[in-house]
């Protein structure tokens, strides 16, 4: 592993076809680590509330994944499967429920189906667990949450691909009310992480030619950056305001993420491209194969 130290107006800009460099169409997001004050208290939330298992426990970390489909797998140690790392920092603050500096704007957790993302919303009211919103995005339908330390998290389900709009090879993102029928199952992925940047054209910049992604949708303030055509696995926000300060770890929020690449030429190109360029925000990325 190399570690790497509501505005929705029509989309301005389409993905264009360069010579630049271009990760494979399977990569994907892995596991995320963040910041929280108190490891009983987050655990209280991801695995009694949002029903996760702890896969791994070393210290002041608790790797967390989903529960299996065979229950009689719950004790397993299984980092393949892991998706959050949960890093105590006793004394940092909350996260504030608005951008004030770079760094997290949420993570979100993609389920397999509608029916799964309907049975996470029954789970939290049935907690009574506060929900910041729900929305349909067209492509795909959420559900909007902070975690106890103000960590945004996003669980959501995919439409198909068949049916998502898009008009001049731009995806067409909404944030429509979610038409609601009605722990986390197995299949769970992160499926993209949200984050806020201080320059939007730099961070585009960053995002998509350095490490690689397709430009999917850009609007004044946010920008969607994928692989494989996937609607983003990215996405980026000015909405701290241009200039905003950089993240502290003095504060909940984002410790690092993972980019899984699955070829291995294309893993070491990234890491030689990142060796000279770097995050203009200094978000640490970490470089996997893809398990």
């Amino acid at each position: 592993m190399v570690t790497h130290l509501s505005d929705m107006d029509s989309p301005i800009a389409k993905p264009r076809a360069s010579s630049r460099a271009q990760l494979p169409s399977d990569t994907h997001i892995g596991r995320v680590r963040l910041r929280v004050g108190d490891l009983e208290r987050s655990l209280r939330f991801y695995r009694d509330v949002l029903g996760f298992r702890v896969a791994r426990e070393e210290g002041s970390r608790v790797a967390l994944a989903p529960r299996p489909a065979n229950r009689q797998g719950d004790g397993d140690t299984d980092s393949a499967g892991e998706l959050i790392l949960l890093e105590e920092k006793p004394g940092i603050r909350r996260r504030p429920s608005r951008p004030a500096t770079t760094g997290l704007y949420h993570v979100a957790l993609l389920v397999p189906s509608r029916a799964e993302l309907g049975r996470a919303l029954l789970g939290l009211n049935q907690a009574q667990y506060p929900l910041r919103g729900m929305s349909d995005h067209a492509v795909s339908e959420s559900l909007y949450l902070d975690d106890p330390d103000g960590n945004g998290l996003e669980i959501y389900a995919d439409r198909p691909r068949t049916a998502w709009p898009i008009r001049d090879g731009v995806v067409q993102l909404t944030v429509d009310p979610m038409d609601v029928e009605g722990g986390l199952p197995a299949g769970t992925v992160v499926g993209h992480v949200h984050l806020t940047v201080s320059d939007l054209e730099r961070a585009v910049s960053f995002y998509r030619d350095v490490i690689g992604f397709d430009m999917m949708m850009r609007i004044p303030s946010l920008a969607a950056v994928s692989a494989g055509g996937y609607h983003h696995h990215v996405n980026l926000n000015t909405w701290a305001g241009e200039g905003a300060p950089p993240d502290s770890d003095q504060v909940a929020g984002l410790a690092g993420w993972e980019l899984r690449v699955p070829d291995a030429r294309a893993r070491r190109d990234l890491i030689d491209r990142l060796a000279i360029a770097k995050d203009p925000d200094a978000i640490p990325i970490d470089i996997e194969d893809a398990l």
